[in-house]
């Protein structure tokens, strides 16, 4: 049993240290995230975008930027890979 209170996830200025080869990792979870966004609850939207904002990363971008991003991108159906029946 928790005897603190829990309390909504807080927007930090904090930064994600990975390795190159995990990029790759990274941008597949980011993907994820966008392609199920509708399906989040309004405040998590929220929270998240105002999370990107303020990442540290090499390019800077602004929340009205992500904001755009997400409500623009537009979703493709993947073609599931043939197999081979031979």
């Amino acid at each position: 049993m928790n005897k603190f209170p829990e309390r909504p996830p807080q927007v930090e200025q904090k930064s994600l240290k990975y390795k190159d080869g995990q990029e790759h990792l990274l941008r597949r979870l980011g993907q994820a995230l966008v392609l199920q966004w509708d399906s989040l609850p309004d405040e998590t939207q929220d929270r998240l975008i105002d999370q990107a904002a303020v990442v540290d990363d090499r390019d800077p971008a602004a929340t009205d930027e992500i904001e755009a991003f997400v409500r623009d991108a537009k979703t493709v159906a993947v073609k599931p890979a043939e197999t081979n029946s031979n």
